[in-house]
């Protein structure tokens, strides 16, 4: 083992401290309205690194939690980052398809199959209004959009996935550098998909390679544990075709490839907490319209094809995007965060409890096209809908 118990315990409480940090500058609403992708990373990144240390002191039920934990805040960051199309850079939407692999295979150590289910789908969906964009200036795009569609695909049993993974090897053949990842994760899916053990096996074991010689002796703990190729070989077993451990490794923990946890599993005493550095209502702004009257107004994303419908209008912890629960909530929010300005959310409150304040809808879109909403907007409590076709798109 390259780590004293000393060591990581230490690692493990500088990762709690981490945590904490994050949820102080949260409550103390110091997160600006556009830092919530990196308050989610770096939270997500925290909750990685007391997984990964649980890991190595083989506390198999704790590190699977927190690497819950650390995919649902690496997913909230997709989700945040898509609000805001319009105005983060376009490096943002190009890396989505890298950030939704990372999220995948941490959520896979999860075990937590409603939680993997949630970002697949997700990832899935994305359609080709990506490379739409990206495929002329980023070379690489192409293959990391599809590499993340087969992934989604093996984990959600899709019947696409043979589909995919052709357009991921004419894509390699055409875009991808030669390294040795695009020469082999194509061999590891069709392994996959032809319920081949050795060659799955075999796959693996290049795989490990490739990324054991990437990072060959880092420091950091979080570095040093290969979460990519456990994830593999989770993702194979659950499959159930057979497929052992290829290779004895310290940086393959056998408490992220094991498939129950041992009843003289360890148990860490130290405990996180709920940890919240984001909105229980998601993204919303506060202004004034033209003659003065108070607007709220609720952002949601809906890459487009298709008109947009009620149904799309989500559910947040606190409610249904512009409902009066939901609109409490925020109105609760914008009071003790420091991006809204104290009149005009006094001037909001008040417009709110007379019937009078403006509630507006934002819908951010990928792509620019004939569609735009169906009747069943109508049976909202919305005044006003402003649609963000193409938002983040180069002009």
């Amino acid at each position: 083992m390259k780590y004293s118990e000393e060591t990581l315990h230490e690692c493990l409480k500088d990762g709690l401290e981490g945590l904490q940090r994050k949820e102080r500058l949260w409550q103390d609403g110091g997160v600006p309205i556009d830092g919530i992708t990196n308050i989610t990373r770096a939270t997500a990144k925290e909750y990685e690194r007391v997984a990964t240390c649980a890991a190595l002191l083989n506390a198999t039920q704790q590190s699977w939690l927190w690497f819950g934990k650390a995919a649902q805040f690496y997913f909230e960051q997709i989700c945040a980052g898509r609000l805001r199309r319009d105005i983060r850079g376009r490096f943002v939407w190009e890396g989505e398809p890298r950030k939704f692999y990372h999220a995948l295979n941490t959520a896979v150590l999860s075990r937590q199959e409603e939680l993997i289910t949630e970002i697949a789908t997700a990832a899935i969906e994305v359609d080709e209004s990506y490379l739409e964009e990206f495929a002329a200036d980023y070379p690489d795009s192409p293959p990391q959009y599809y590499d993340m569609k087969v992934h989604a695909a093996l984990i959600l049993d899709d019947d696409q996935v043979t589909v995919y993974l052709d357009e991921l090897r004419a894509a390699i053949d055409e875009h991808a550098d030669a390294s040795q990842y695009w020469k082999t994760i194509p061999q590891y899916y069709q392994a996959i998909v032809d319920e081949s053990a050795s060659a799955a096996e075999a796959a693996i074991a290049d795989l490990y390679s490739f990324f054991a010689d990437h990072e060959p002796d880092p420091e950091d703990p979080r570095e040093y544990v290969l979460h990519d190729v456990c994830a593999y070989i989770v993702l194979a077993r659950h499959r159930d075709i057979g497929v052992d451990v290829p290779l004895e490794s310290d940086r393959l923990p056998a408490a992220l490839l094991r498939d129950d946890a041992p009843e003289d599993d360890v148990e860490l005493d130290v405990e996180p907490g709920d940890i919240r550095v984001n909105s229980t209502v998601g993204l919303f702004e506060l202004e004034y319209d033209d003659d003065g009257t108070p607007v709220i107004a609720g952002r949601i994303y809906h890459p487009g094809g298709e008109p947009v419908s009620a149904d799309d209008v989500p559910e947040r912890e606190a409610g249904q995007v512009l409902s009066d629960d939901w609109i409490k909530a925020a109105l609760e929010e914008a009071n003790w965060r420091d991006h809204y300005d104290n009149e005009l959310v006094a001037d909001a409150t008040a417009a709110f409890e007379n019937g009078e304040l403006i509630r507006k809808l934002v819908v951010v879109q990928d792509r620019v096209d004939q569609y735009t909403f169906d009747e069943s907007m109508s049976e909202l409590p919305v005044d006003d809908i402003e649609l963000l076709k193409g938002a983040g798109r180069r002009s």
